[in-house]
């Protein structure tokens, strides 16, 4: 071909040298631009005295292609005779990724229904991704039916053919074509299946000549994009391979750790799981044991501030429901009065307020307590009177912020009867 065009950093020029980022025009060339969701082709361009290092191509404007890189050695003058070439495994990838992604479509048009629509695409050289319209999730077993389906086509070796037609033809003809507007009077059509077309779509991209050079399809992932919109991603050929051999891995060495066989995993797993559930019952239980038993010896502990019943502790547990069930079985102990426990849970230090009705009708609260509290360990909580809980940062001043707690109840709406401070 011949260098027709040459665009700088700061607009075209005549000339560039090593090291200089640029696009350029070539009169004809056998790049292939992004679009239609596939990403453009990459490889060099040689000339007389130079060489290009193409990372991109693309297409600004209708008619024109413009390669997007930079040169490597020696220089590039308007009018040089070039010698375009595409990076193979980078192009053949990208094919694969394309054809293997109308298998998908049609596939999923099977599995879920015609109301299947493309909205969308990804195609590069180590993957696709496809947008289509769907209002639910699929199932593992609808993954797997469209996985084995689109490999069914892929082992049929099915022939990829194009043609250039007419629009109107195209659709007359039962090609799928879901964006109308982009398209021009002429159109390329792909089929794959020479007999009861497997795939049949309107599509400018790049495709292999038969599905056998797919190799393998793999789904990776199905998820929402929004409102009846789906997107599946996957992978073919070699990614394919290397997704099947990691995952062969991940599972040799899973079942070696749990002394078993890939196949036998399931069980395993399913028998570790009812172990850890029993061992997780024996665990709360025990903690609610000792929960029980601590809770009896921070009853001697109750001190009487102005005649209400006041009692605070640190206390162990799991969470902040073990915590509070201590607290329940306090507060009912004590008949009426304020209980307030301190617990680290994971490393933060944490407050659980409780109120009896007679003192919260009496104007007791408990949000204000453990919010008082708790800007001793720099946190702060909330709740309702009768319940409130809060967090905080300084586990060391835990116990300190337990100390306050009379005075906070001392400062609080005295009871009915008693003489107003």
């Amino acid at each position: 071909s011949v260098v027709v065009g040459i665009l700088g950093a700061d607009g075209p020029v005549d000339r560039a040298q090593a090291g200089d980022e640029l696009e350029i025009a070539l009169r004809e060339t056998t790049f292939y631009p992004e679009g239609g969701g596939q990403v453009g082709d990459a490889g060099e361009i040689l000339l007389p005295s130079g060489r290009l290092e193409i990372s991109d191509t693309h297409a600004p404007i209708a008619g024109l292609i413009m390669h997007r890189g930079r040169v490597a050695d020696g220089t590039v003058s308007l009018g040089d005779v070039a010698t375009a070439r595409v990076d193979q495994e980078r192009r053949m990838g990208a094919a694969r990724n394309h054809t293997a992604t109308h298998l998908a479509h049609a596939a999923l048009r099977q599995v879920l229904g015609l109301h299947v629509r493309q909205a969308g695409s990804m195609v590069a050289p180590d993957r696709l991704r496809f947008d289509f319209s769907h209002v639910a999730a699929l199932s593992p077993q609808e993954l797997d039916e469209v996985e084995r389906l689109v490999n069914r086509q892929v082992r049929l070796g099915l022939a990829v053919q194009t043609r250039e037609t007419g629009y109107a033809d195209a659709v007359r003809d039962g090609a799928l074509a879901f964006f109308g507007d982009k398209y021009g009077e002429s159109v390329r059509v792909v089929q794959m299946g020479v007999n009861d077309a497997f795939s049949h779509e309107v599509c400018g991209g790049t495709h292999l000549g038969s599905t056998a050079e797919v190799g393998l399809f793999l789904i990776t992932s199905e998820s929402s994009i929004g409102s009846g919109l789906r997107r599946m991603e996957a992978v073919t050929g070699q990614a394919a391979e290397e997704l099947a051999r990691v995952n062969r891995g991940t599972l040799e060495s899973l079942a070696r750790t749990l002394e078993t066989t890939p196949g036998e995993l399931p069980r395993r797993a399913a028998d570790l799981l009812e172990e850890l559930e029993a061992q997780r019952k024996r665990a709360d239980a025990l903690e609610r044991r000792l929960a029980r038993r601590d809770s009896e010896e921070l009853l001697g502990r109750v001190q009487d501030v102005d005649g209400v019943k006041v009692l605070t502790g640190r206390v162990e547990a799991s969470s902040a429901d073990g915590v509070r069930e201590i607290g329940d079985y306090l507060r009912d102990k004590l008949g009426s009065g304020v209980v307030v426990l301190g617990a680290v849970l994971g490393d933060r230090p944490t407050l659980v307020a409780m109120v009896t009705p007679d003192l919260v009708a009496r104007g007791v609260d408990a949000v204000a307590i453990v919010k008082e509290a708790a800007r001793v360990i720099e946190g702060g909580g909330g709740g309702r009177p009768e319940l409130a809980q809060a967090g905080g940062k300084r586990v060391d001043l835990l116990d300190a912020a337990l100390q306050r707690v009379p005075e906070l109840v001392h400062a609080s709406d005295p009871p009915e009867g008693r003489e107003s401070r």
